[in-house]
């Protein structure tokens, strides 16, 4: 179960940062999900300078939950936050 939703989350992730939501086949591309690999996007048919692009980052927003956040570009410096820590100021 772990890995379908990490797969879910990565691939909703993908399609959501292309503003085109389930129009894109969830087929067309491939992103890492195995508990042992980090997150990535793995192959985008007929676009491999997608995998260039686009950095995949995971997101734990709690126990039980599977979260990822897809950006354009590299080297970003991504948070979770509990509501809790943005109410003390963390």
């Amino acid at each position: 179960m772990e890995g379908f939703f990490k797969c879910w989350t990565r691939k909703e992730a993908y399609i959501k940062a292309q503003g085109q939501g389930l129009s894109i086949p969830l087929s067309s591309f491939d992103v890492a999900f195995t508990p042992f690999e980090q997150p990535a996007l793995l192959r985008v048919a007929g676009h491999p300078e997608e995998l260039e692009r686009w950095s995949l980052y995971n997101l734990e927003p709690g126990e039980g939950y599977e979260g990822a956040v897809m950006v354009e570009g590299r080297e970003h410096n991504i948070q979770c936050l509990q509501w809790t820590d943005v109410m003390a100021g963390s």
